[in-house]
């Protein structure tokens, strides 16, 4: 089969190797989830689809926040009909979760010996520094309903060549392994271990959250979560059946279904 015109990126494997049915590529973009949004019925006509761009310039992160990438990261966003993800509506915010862990499988199985964690609701860590972000959105109506699954993981892009307030909080792949990784060979395992968790989080709930309890970061934790009603402080006892964040609070256990982590 003939590599599909997809920049870095071996579109005839992806298309090949994984449940893709469509790949929407671009040299450049200022957000993958921009794009996916503005295209979503298109692309919930030829579902899963994948989003991406070896470049994106104004990549969008949770309340607001920007994802910094340079050349050698990867930047995707995956677009899922939302009636084939195996999960009721009201556990949909396990999407990320899933996402966050099946990032956090793939990273550990490249990186033998390295330690990879989650930091809910939405970020991969490593030795206290950012590696992968996370953006789950939902859009549309009816059987044009998508969900939309955001992914930056900083592969092959140095950080020693980030903004020196973004060096300090963040890491690659290239640079706790000292070498430069494949993109089409992490995408590929990236993108059929997010399908696998979803589907486990479906299928097997109980396996899947213990699996993301062990690497979770927080849990044990003295944290303050602040969302737009309240904040909440206490030690974090895990990541509930529903994708909460459960602190022991002063006033008794809370389950904090959004929120920034303020302190941890």
């Amino acid at each position: 089969m003939p590599r599909r015109d997809c920049g870095p990126f071996d579109g005839s494997r992806l298309l090949r190797e994984t449940s893709l049915q469509h790949i929407e590529y671009h040299a450049r973009l200022e957000s993958t989830n921009t794009l996916a949004l503005s295209l979503l019925n298109s692309l919930l006509n030829s579902a899963p689809a994948l989003v991406i761009t070896p470049q994106q310039t104004a990549g969008r992160g949770r309340k607001g926040n920007r994802w910094w990438s340079a050349g050698g990261a990867l930047t995707f966003s995956l677009v899922l009909r939302s009636s084939e993800v195996p999960l009721a509506a009201e556990r949909r915010s396990l999407v990320a979760i899933a996402t966050g862990l099946a990032v956090q499988t793939v990273l550990s199985e490249i990186a033998t010996g390295i330690e990879f964690q989650l930091k809910w609701p939405n970020d991969v860590l490593s030795g206290g520094r950012k590696i992968c972000g996370i953006l789950v959105e939902q859009s549309g109506f009816g059987e044009q309903q998508g969900i939309i699954v955001g992914v930056g993981v900083n592969v092959s892009n140095s950080l020693r060549d980030a903004p020196s307030e973004i060096a300090s909080l963040a890491t690659s792949l290239c640079d706790l392994t000292n070498s430069d990784h494949d993109l089409t060979d992490v995408l590929t395992l990236l993108l059929n271990q997010i399908d696998q968790r979803i589907s486990q989080f479906a299928m097997q709930p109980r396996l899947a959250l213990a699996e993301a309890n062990r690497v979770s970061l927080l849990n044990g934790r003295l944290v303050r979560i602040r969302n737009e009603s309240e904040t909440v402080e206490g030690e974090c006892l895990g990541i509930d059946s529903d994708g909460c964040l459960v602190i022991s609070s002063a006033n008794g256990p809370v389950a904090c279904s959004s929120g920034v982590v303020e302190r941890w």
